[in-house]
């Protein structure tokens, strides 16, 4: 048994189990931890995150003294196993994952997207596997790993003089951006505007323009009446085209460009695109949108405004005056609430199942709490040992509630508690 089993055992209980008696695991126990990634740049000065479908990147930007201007790319999947990385020559602003998690697409500092193809490269950090023995429970509970111990650097990495690798195609966007206007840094402009990227290629948000990038050219432009503050663009399963947020209307485009449907709402940036549907806060209540005409599926009130909404599985959870409201996705009926909510910055780490919610506050806390009608109270918590709290993505692994990092930690977290007598 390796050093990071034996600990994670110690800490959750699981040494019972290596006495030879049965252990019964808690809710908000620890299943599994894993530390994914690795091919990072020394004194990054930027980084980021994106996610498609069950896989996520990881990117950072800087000059490094060692290596000079590069970005580091690490692609990994939610059981934290490795799916790719690269390493460009140059600094980068933006990222952006196309619908399988296969391509990456870069906006770089000087303007271009790039699209790149992150591949297998054990030598880089990025090898997950464990080396224990010891079965899996279906819960993900056997995952543990023998990365680096917090430094950042691998004992195996190349290290700074691992080489850069060639990008699938750049695509200069200077001819539609224009010229920054005077006394505007167009490095930090380029930073906040949004970049999203579909099978097809990337699309970039720059003031009422929406560019779209594919083959190493500019395909397409399309104005949408207002500055673009957020681009979304479907899973794999989900239609094709782009959905864009301008502060007073939503836009849907074709993948030709051409204009599906408008809707005019305040709601700016607080929606999210979940396979057919955008789901956006419009006022007191949620609003989903058929995501092909644009037609109106379903509204339901949820006592106020808020962060945009989330979706796990066949739910719907939005946060409203300190309560979240759980919705049927499809119908948009009221399933259950909770008088405990997280923070309005937390709730990209809001997960729920049939009765509990679950996210992660400021100090690192894992939270679960219960729907009202079980009474509505913290049913547990558990302090994560984690370098940063801020969460990129959370989901349900069977009978785990499973939240990953921005530092690419990943955590796996004993729902409810088990029935002794089943073991």
């Amino acid at each position: 048994m390796n050093r990071r089993r034996l600990l994670a055992a110690l800490a959750t209980g699981s040494i019972a189990t290596l006495a030879g008696c049965g252990y019964a695991y808690g809710g908000g126990d620890v299943r599994a931890r894993e530390l994914a990634g690795g091919s990072g740049v020394f004194m990054a000065g930027w980084s980021a995150h994106a996610t498609a479908g069950d896989r996520l990147a990881f990117a950072e930007s800087g000059d490094s003294p060692f290596e000079g201007e590069r970005t580091a790319v690490d692609v990994i999947d939610r059981d934290a196993d490795a799916v790719g990385s690269f390493r460009h020559e140059g600094t980068s602003v933006g990222l952006a994952l196309g619908s399988a998690g296969e391509r990456a697409y870069l906006r770089e500092s000087t303007g271009s997207v790039v699209a790149v193809t992150p591949t297998a490269d054990d030598a880089a950090g990025m090898d997950g596997e464990d080396d224990s023995d010891g079965g899996s429970d279906g819960t993900g509970a056997n995952r543990t790993s023998d990365a680096d111990d917090g430094d950042g650097f691998d004992a195996d990495d190349e290290g700074p003089s691992r080489p850069v690798d060639t990008p699938d195609w750049r695509a200069s966007l200077a001819d539609v951006t224009g010229t920054p206007a005077a006394g505007t840094d167009p490095v930090e402009r380029r930073e906040t505007e949004p970049l999203a990227a579909d099978g097809l290629g990337a699309y970039v948000g720059s003031g009422p323009v929406v560019i779209a990038a594919r083959g190493g050219d500019v395909d397409w432009t399309a104005e949408v009446g207002g500055d673009v503050r957020g681009l979304w663009c479907a899973d794999a399963e989900g239609p094709d085209g782009v959905v864009v947020a301008t502060a007073d209307a939503v836009v849907a485009l074709a993948p030709d460009g051409s204009r599906r449907w408008r809707h005019a709402s305040g709601t700016g940036s607080s929606l999210v695109v979940d396979g057919d549907l955008v789901v956006l806060r419009e006022g007191d209540d949620l609003l989903a949108l058929e995501r092909p005409d644009g037609a109106e599926a379903w509204r339901t009130g949820v006592d106020g405004g808020g962060p945009p909404p989330t979706v796990t599985g066949d739910r719907v959870a939005a946060v409203s005056r300190g309560e979240v409201h759980v919705l049927d996705r499809d119908s948009g009926d009221p399933l259950w609430r909770t008088g405990v909510a997280p923070d309005r910055d937390r709730h990209r780490s809001l997960v729920v199942d049939a009765g509990r919610a679950y996210f992660v506050d400021p100090d690192g806390e894992a939270v679960a709490v219960d729907a009202a009608d079980a009474g509505g109270d913290r049913a547990w918590t558990r302090e994560l040992e984690v370098r940063s709290p801020t969460v990129v993505d959370g989901w349900i692994d069977g009978g785990t509630v499973a939240f990953a990092f921005d530092t690419g930690e990943f955590v796996w977290l004993q729902r409810y508690d088990e029935d002794p007598g089943l073991l």
